[in-house]
């Protein structure tokens, strides 16, 4: 037992001190040109892209030096995990500020903090303990500087979309008439922890969650739910209404499989319409415009282009095919967005609706996801993941953008 226990920490892999350190560098230059004297950054998510650890931790981001690790739980494993130098335990956050005087770094000034995610508790908290400083949200600019992907990000992506091909693959044979979603879903999953899926895709967005696959058949597909997706479907209970139900799969209907994978953090996201036997012809038309969208698509983005600009050239192009109606959601289930950055999370920048400001640049990674849902009949449409590069678009997800028929 001793020696499998060894065996399975040694092929855990860490973040390289390299690009921990670069991610600080530039960090640090966006602290420094805002004026702010450094960031405590408190969410797990931003603490590991800084840091490459996801211990119970509080990071200090100096506008220059090195950053400091105060870690709560676990100390070993912050200091095994993180290629910072200065890691240093503490009991609870009421010994940051002691920490941060012995290691030189004064409690006042201009500090940053992630306020998009930050409980309110948690800021009072920091106010009333240091009332002197001024506080500064910055949760906006750790979201830009994530948003463009190292070449280690991108293989992280790559590995993702791997297994996701082989997900879908070994799914087709398996589905049959008559089997639930929840028996679909549990054999992704299965498929998923075997190939090494971390098991969780996180979201940041506030009451937002996601699954790591939603399996929809049938009407399903159709019914609308809370999240900030174009389809939901009914799920097992009103405590996670999304993703796969009780419902049987039927003849001559779509499955739509919104599927998710996590290596080393880094997340891909892919969806694919099933069906045994043959689908109705309007929803093969919309099937078929949704390959036309990322046709499209793939020959007009590039660095400089306006996220508004591929979103209304997709909304044309769904308008032009006579599915305006049921694009990207119907009725109060529609959503304004095309596609939307990935990475550490599932909701990342760069997001494909008119108001998104920034225009694409090379680096960038974003799930596009044109969908067309039909009220009693389901959903059906392609999701594929893309690298901006200096001369368009890369498409990183592999599975071949067809209705995959079962036999």
């Amino acid at each position: 037992m001793v020696q499998e226990s060894v065996e399975a920490e040694s092929i855990v892999e860490k973040v390289p001190e390299e690009e921990i350190s670069e991610r600080s560098k530039r960090f640090q230059g966006i602290l420094k040109a805002q004026g702010l004297d450094g960031a405590l950054i408190l969410q797990n998510v931003d603490i590991y892209y800084l840091a490459g650890t996801i211990q119970r931790s509080i990071l200090w981001v100096p506008q220059e030096g090195p950053p400091l690790l105060m870690a709560i739980k676990s100390h070993q494993r912050a200091r095994d995990e993180s290629p910072l130098k200065e890691v240093v335990p503490i009991r609870n956050r009421q010994e940051i500020w002691s920490v941060m005087r012995e290691y030189g770094y004064r409690n006042s000034g201009h500090i940053g903090l992630e306020l998009d995610v930050l409980p309110t508790s948690y800021y009072l908290w920091l106010q009333k303990s240091l009332p002197q400083a001024r506080w500064t949200d910055v949760s906006h600019d750790i979201r830009k500087l994530r948003m463009i992907k190292s070449p280690y990000e991108v293989n992280q992506i790559r590995r993702a979309t791997a297994i996701l091909d082989k997900g879908f693959h070994e799914i087709r044979g398996l589905i049959h008439e008559g089997m639930m979603e929840l028996e679909v879903d549990g054999y992704l999953a299965y498929i998923a922890r075997r190939e090494g899926h971390m098991g969780i895709l996180r979201m940041r967005g506030w009451n937002q969650e996601m699954t790591y696959a939603h399996v929809l058949s049938g009407e399903s597909g159709a019914v609308v739910s809370f999240g900030d997706t174009p389809a939901g479907g009914v799920g097992a209970t009103p405590a996670m209404a999304q993703g796969a139900g009780f419902r049987r799969i039927r003849k001559n209907e779509p499955v739509c499989i919104d599927y998710g994978i996590g290596i080393n953090g880094y997340l891909s996201d892919q969806t694919r319409t099933f069906v045994i036997g043959e689908l109705p012809e309007t929803l093969q038309r919309a099937h078929e415009c949704s390959r036309t969208i990322h046709q499209a698509v793939s020959r007009e983005a590039k660095p400089g282009v306006s996220c508004e600009h591929l979103f209304h050239l997709a909304e044309s192009l769904a308008k032009e095919a006579g599915f305006e109606a049921a694009f990207m959601g119907n009725g109060e289930g529609k959503v304004k967005f095309i596609g939307h950055g990935f990475g550490l999370e599932i909701d990342e920048y760069p997001i494909l609706t008119p108001p998104f400001p920034e225009l694409l640049q090379e680096g960038m990674v974003f799930a596009l996801e044109p969908k067309f849902i039909f009220p009693g009949q389901g959903v059906v449409g392609i999701e594929d993941d893309y690298l901006v590069t200096a001369s368009g678009l890369e498409r990183l997800t592999l599975t071949d953008q067809e209705i995959l028929r079962i036999s």
